[in-house]
């Protein structure tokens, strides 16, 4: 197996998870000064863990705003949400405002890694040991933390839309606050700013990983892909001539949001992304497929996509991963675990990420279809089924039609009732009705999904307290997604549009546009938006696709699952599990209101 390096931060604080084999756990003396941190290799790799460990973690999205930087992202969409209380509740109720500690949170979070970026560029040629050997690891580690701060100021972006550059050298800690009170800088100012200095590391790193330990390290293909995320985000209708933020402007008048759309973003995006695929040391990157399925399992093509789909997320550093992180993994697949009565800990889970009926009707049917446009497909009844499960095979048992002839990726995703659990030891058929063994009568407390399911993917094929080597933050499908939307924006004729969008398709195991009986899509635009849909579910992409989109006021005002009241056949009827709250200014989130207090030139986001 690849390794992915870890480091581990001793009295710089801050902890940043990347590996499974090679762990650095060197802990600088307390009486270190500052300047003798950046002397040695040893403490320099720490602190560049410490400019890491500000970014994201997926693996603490049940305590969003809290811990790993991470947001609210998957519950506070249309794609599920949590039984268990945390700030999403709060933003789909619409009660937040600048005040929220959790507002702030990711303000300071990202300022801080920021500033610990250009602190560590400012300093990491003091290094005396660094170069032995014959590789450049002061240019390589400047370039990373170089290329992180982009990052990181992309991610303020597409939260709080355009925010304020500090420039490229480190604060001091006793500047005055007159010295850094700066106004906002304008949109297009923050996107020239991402892509400028991520196209400068791009240049000057290595292509891909080097050696097992470049794994988990920033490379130019990272920073490239990191450059086509930023210009989907500047070229969508959010920020690409949208006259609901025409009054937002600094006190001297300047426009933050330019009011003209210019079809130039989705063009310069679309160059981007060909540049990446197009790109011969990118050549290595592929979509993730199996030749043939594991012991048990039927060697059959919709199996194999079953694999594939269900692998590409687990399988270490795999021909698709572009970036990755690593981390305990064991509080998000406690989410992902139904409530199993009676079930050994391995398999006995919180039921917490509960998946909407929305997300389990947008997966498309076995043919290719989604389900109101293939005739075959219906909602009601039951019939005998078999899953393509490895543990599974030999028994068919009886379950809903919704749950029947449906494409691989829909039994990548979803646990559903009748569904037998994932670890293949375990005998447990998951039962959320009303008596089921992870059903509401039987659980005394809240743990129970509120919509009638789990989420499946990402979580190991095994127990849920069983680790892995990677959480996915980039991979080359989102690439592709990101092309022919581009493509489809600027030149709906292209080509490549149906060859990259058809890619997606096969390896997902449904029919490709224009093949058979299957034609090409009228409506080109929507076919690509439901591919995203369900291709990048649970994969942080859905609640800014929504709101880039400006499609949010639309698709987050409920979530809908099934009657966990009731059992067989009551519990299949779906209802309204929750009424939401969306409204125009929540587009944006607001400025915190400590921060404008704090430096008042700093404008307020509109409606806020």
């Amino acid at each position: 197996m690849k390794k992915i390096l870890i480091f581990t931060v001793g009295t710089l604080l801050i902890v940043s998870n990347y590996s499974c084999k090679k762990y650095l756990d060197q802990v600088p003396d307390d009486r270190l000064t500052f300047e003798q941190v950046y002397e040695r290799k040893a403490t320099v790799d720490q602190a560049l863990a410490n400019v890491y460990s500000f970014f994201p973690s997926q693996n603490s999205d049940r305590f969003p705003s809290q811990g790993g930087n991470i947001g609210p992202w998957t519950a506070a969409s249309d794609e599920a949400d949590y039984t268990l209380p945390n700030f999403s509740e709060v933003v789909n109720s619409g009660a937040w405002d600048a005040t929220r500690g959790e507002v702030n949170y990711h303000w300071q979070q990202f300022y801080r890694g920021i500033q610990a970026a250009s602190t560590f560029m400012a300093n990491i040629s003091r290094c005396t040991d660094c170069n032995i050997g014959g590789i450049d690891i002061v240019n390589r580690y400047y370039n990373e933390a170089r290329a992180l701060r982009a990052i990181y100021y992309y991610n303020l972006v597409r939260i709080y839309g355009p925010v304020v550059l500090l420039g490229n050298d480190p604060i001091a800690s006793d500047a005055p606050l007159q010295a850094i009170s700066k106004p906002r800088n304008s949109m297009d100012e923050c996107v020239e700013y991402v892509v400028s200095e991520l196209e400068a590391t791009a240049a000057a790193l290595p292509a891909i990983p080097q050696s097992n330990e470049d794994y988990g390290h920033i490379t130019a293909s990272v920073a490239d892909a990191f450059k086509i995320k930023m210009l989907l985000t500047a070229a969508r209708p959010l920020f690409n001539g949208n006259t609901d933020y025409a009054t937002l402007r600094n006190q001297d008048g300047k426009q933050l949001i330019s009011q003209t759309y210019s079809v130039a973003k989705w063009t310069r995006l679309a160059t981007a992304a060909k540049a990446f695929l197009t790109n011969p040391n990118y050549s290595g990157y592929a979509l993730y497929s199996v030749a043939s399925t594991p012991t048990g399992l039927p060697n059959t093509a919709f199996n194999r996509a079953f694999i594939s789909t269900r692998d590409a997320m687990l399988v270490a550093w795999n021909s698709e991963i572009i970036f990755a992180r690593g981390g305990d993994v064991t509080s998000y697949q406690y989410s992902l675990t139904p409530n199993h009565l009676g079930a050994p800990d391995t398999d006995k889970g919180g039921s917490f990420l509960c998946p909407s009926q929305q997300l389990v009707d947008a997966f498309f049917t076995a043919n290719g279809l989604s389900i109101q446009d293939d005739p075959s497909y219906t909602a009601s009844g039951f019939s005998a089924f078999q899953a393509p499960d490895v543990n599974d095979q030999g028994v068919t048992r009886q379950i809903s039609n919704m749950y029947v002839n449906r494409e691989p990726r829909f039994y990548t995703n979803i646990t559903y009732t009748g569904r037998k659990w994932i670890n293949p030891q375990s005998q447990i058929v998951t039962d959320f009705t009303f008596n089921g063994n992870a059903g509401k009568s039987n659980i005394s407390n809240n743990d129970y999904s509120k919509t009638g399911y789990t989420p499946r993917k990402h979580h190991t094929v095994s127990g849920r307290n069983t680790g892995r080597p990677m959480f996915s933050v980039i991979r080359l499908a989102e690439i592709y997604l990101d092309y022919i939307e581009a493509l489809q924006e600027t030149n709906p004729s292209d080509p490549d549009i149906l060859i990259y969008l058809n890619r997606i398709r096969t390896r997902a195991g449904i029919p490709s546009y224009g093949s058979g009986s299957l034609p090409v899509p009228t409506d080109m635009r929507l076919a690509i938006h439901k591919e995203r849909r369900v291709e990048l579910a649970f994969e942080l992409d859905r609640y800014f696709y929504t709101r880039e989109w400006k499609i949010a006021e639309t698709t987050d005002t409920q979530i809908r699952g099934l009657n966990i009241n009731q059992n067989s056949p009551g519990f299949y009827t779906p209802v309204v599990v929750e009424n939401r709250v969306f409204q125009k200014k929540h587009y944006l989130w607001p400025i915190p209101e400590g921060e404008r207090q704090k430096v008042p030139s700093i404008v307020q986001n509109t409606g806020w």
